[in-house]
Order: C-alpha cells, then sequence, then structure tokens
C-alpha cells in the first residue's frame, strides 16, 4: 500500500536582515538596523520613499531607498497609508526584498536572520497497493501474520519568496529534528529526492524547491 502526503513550506524572515556599511558617525564599518519607520518626501508631483536604519552602536541613521520620484498613484492607497504608518509587515517586506538591498548595495547580513516556516498539510492520498514485495507471510507460533509494506511519499514544496540563503539539509535538520549526517544517509539510500529547484541536499533554496522524502513502514 503507498500513500502520497503532500505539503507546503514557506520559510519567512522573523526580522529584515541587518546591513553593514560605513558609518559617518563611527567613522568606520558598522552594522545598522532597521527601524521599521518610513520617510516620505514629496516633490511636487512626485514621491519619495525610504526605510530608516539605524547604527546599533551610535544611532546614526541610514534610508535606504525605496521608491524615487514615483507618483502617488502609482504606490496605491493601501500602500501608501501603510507607509504613513509605519506598517510593521510592511517595513519587513521592503527590509528583506532582493533587489531593493542589491539596488542600494546595501551588505545584507543574512546568516544572523532567525526565520520560521509556516506549513499547510493536504490530505494524504492512497495510491493502491505496491508491487514489490508488499505482502509476505510470515509464521510465527503456528499463527500466520501478513505484513504489509506501507510506502510512504512526502511530497515538500518548498516556498523561499526573500530568498533567505538557506541549504536544503539545514532546513531539513532543523524541521525533521535530525543531523546532517541522517539528511545525508536518507539521500544516499535513495530515500531523498529533489524534483525541483536543486541537484542534492546541499543546495541552497532557491524561490521554489519540491523534494521528495521515502518511507517505507512494516504494518501487520
Amino acid at each position: 500500500m503507498s500513500y502520497i502526503k503532500k505539503e507546503e513550506w514557506t520559510i519567512l524572515p522573523g526580522e529584515a536582515p541587518a546591513i553593514r556599511r560605513n558609518c559617518s558617525g563611527c567613522r568606520k564599518s558598522s552594522i545598522f538596523r532597521s527601524s521599521g519607520n518610513f520617510r516620505m518626501n514629496a516633490n511636487g508631483n512626485k514621491l519619495d520613499v525610504w526605510l530608516i536604519y539605524r547604527c546599533e552602536k551610535c544611532d546614526t541613521s541610514w534610508n535606504m531607498d525605496i521608491y524615487t520620484r514615483t507618483a502617488p498613484g502609482m504606490l496605491g492607497q493601501d500602500l501608501y497609508n501603510r507607509f504613513l504608518e509605519n506598517d510593521a509587515d510592511t517595513a519587513l517586506e521592503f527590509g528583506c526584498r532582493k533587489e531593493i538591498l542589491s539596488r542600494n548595495k546595501a551588505e545584507a547580513l543574512w546568516g544572523q536572520v532567525p526565520f520560521m516556516v509556516e506549513k499547510t498539510f493536504h490530505e494524504a492520498k492512497d495510491v493502491g497497493e505496491t508491487i514489490d514485495s508488499a505482502e509476505r507471510m510470515i509464521s510465527a507460533e503456528n499463527t500466520v501474520l501478513v505484513e504489509r509494506i506501507v510506502s510512504v511519499e512526502r511530497i515538500l514544496s518548498i516556498h523561499n519568496p526573500y530568498e533567505i540563503p538557506m541549504r536544503l539539509d539545514k532546513l531539513l535538520c532543523r524541521e525533521l529534528n535530525c543531523s546532517r549526517k541522517d539528511v545525508a544517509c536518507l539521500e544516499d539510500s535513495g530515500g531523498l529526492y529533489i524534483r525541483t529547484g536543486g541537484k542534492d541536499s546541499r543546495s541552497r533554496i532557491p524561490i521554489y524547491m519540491e523534494a521528495e522524502i521515502r518511507e517505507r513502514l512494516p504494518v501487520f
């Protein structure tokens, strides 16, 4: 008998990555962290938006460019209001956007960012009996037992919308509560297969990756 279980995993940052850059107050390289506040400036019919960062040592501010000379109507009223209100989720979203960090030449310290995994589980599907010795007769104390080998396939659809730099084996170790050696052994035995988004468990997780974990369990 074989079952397929589908799971959706979404990797989300707990905070925006800190940024390493030169600080005019410290006069040397320092660590800047998002304040969660936006600065907005209207120039005629154009709008500039920045996310404010502060040096963790001297509190010097640095503004990361979000929008430059943009018509307010292009933002939409909802986003405009969220900027005005210093909405925390919006600050987190823009502080994690790879294209914005790249445009600002920001050295993001992703290795220090805590993350969480939101999971959605879909109902397991029975795909029928397996052919390869799914049943065998065992005699024990004049009692005949039928052992069924149940094959369970876990299909993991892994979403990494912020492209947090992370290897698959690190994620699996945390979420499956096992060691990297365990993950490597599982892969070597054919119990872990990368369907798309990488070559093996040591691959970095892109925006989307799909992996399959196979388990064979005896059930009497």
